[in-house]
C-alpha cells in the first residue's frame, strides 16, 4: 500500500507551501529534534502592514538550548500584545478577520514555555480551518535516531513505513536518492507555484508570508482551493 511521508521543521505562522505539502502526503513529521536555526522561520514570519510586510518574531532563548524541541520562549518584553495589536491594526477591515480574531486573542493570552508548543498550536488551528486531517508526528516522540542528513530522513521514512518520501524542493541539492532506492522508497520533490490572490491591504501582491494573510482575505473553502492548486509532485 502506498504511503507518502514528508518531513519538515515546525515553523511559526507557516506560509502556504507548508500546508500544501501537508495536503499532498499521508503523514507529516515535524523535525523538532534537530538544531534550531537563528533568524529563520522557526520563530518568525511575515504579515502585511500598510507599509509592507513585517516580521512578527517570537523572542527565544537559543543560547542555552540548541534543539528545536528545547527552545524556550522569552517573556521579558510585551511582545504578545505587540503582535496582537499589529494584526488588529492591519487586518481588522479584511473580509474574514472576525472569523479568526477570537483565536488570536485567546492564543496570545497564554504563555507557552516552549516554542514548539506555540508553533504546533498555530499549525493545528490552520489545519482545522482548512480541513486537513493528515496525521502529524513530532520526531522527538518517535524514538532516538543516531544519524543525520539523508540517513536521518531515510530512517524516519522507514520508521513510518513510507513507500514514498516527499522532499522539499531544495532536497535536490543534498539528498542521496540511492539509499532510498535501496530500501524501495521512491523520492519525489515538492513543487509549489505561489498563487496570487487579492490582498485587501496591498496594491501589489506580496508572496511568501503567513497563511493567515490568505485566511483573512478568503473563506476556508476558497483558501483551501487556492493552496491546493499551487502544488504538485516533481520527480526531479
Amino acid at each position: 500500500m502506498k504511503k507518502i511521508v514528508t518531513i519538515h521543521q515546525p515553523e511559526t505562522f507557516p506560509w502556504l507551501g507548508f500546508f500544501n505539502k501537508m495536503m499532498l502526503c499521508d503523514e507529516y513529521i515535524l523535525l523538532d529534534d534537530v538544531q534550531f536555526r537563528k533568524n529563520y522561520f522557526q520563530n518568525r514570519n511575515q504579515f502585511l502592514t500598510k507599509q509592507g510586510p513585517i516580521y512578527l518574531t517570537v523572542p527565544v532563548d537559543f543560547k542555552n538550548y540548541k534543539l528545536i524541541k528545547d527552545i524556550k520562549i522569552k517573556y521579558n518584553e510585551k511582545w504578545q500584545q505587540k503582535h496582537l495589536n499589529t494584526i488588529k491594526q492591519n487586518y481588522s477591515k479584511s473580509p474574514y478577520f472576525n472569523q479568526h480574531i477570537n483565536f488570536f486573542e485567546l492564543f496570545y493570552a497564554k504563555k507557552y514555555e516552549l516554542l514548539i508548543d506555540f508553533n504546533i498550536e498555530i499549525i493545528n488551528y490552520i489545519r482545522e480551518v482548512l480541513g486537513i486531517n493528515v496525521p502529524i508526528k513530532r520526531l522527538s516522540e518517535m524514538g532516538t535516531f543516531n544519524t543525520s542528513s539523508s540517513d536521518l530522513l531515510l530512517e524516519i521514512c522507514k520508521s513510518s513505513n513510507a513507500t514514498v518520501y516527499l522532499s522539499g524542493r531544495d532536497g535536490k541539492n543534498y539528498l542521496d536518492e540511492t539509499i532510498f532506492k535501496d530500501e524501495n522508497i521512491d523520492v519525489v520533490y515538492h513543487s509549489f507555484e505561489h498563487p496570487i490572490y487579492n490582498q485587501f491591504n496591498s496594491n501589489e501582491f506580496v508572496p511568501y508570508i503567513s497563511t493567515f494573510d490568505l485566511l483573512f482575505n478568503y473563506d476556508r473553502e476558497e483558501a483551501k482551493n487556492i493552496i491546493i492548486n499551487g502544488g504538485r509532485f516533481c520527480e526531479s
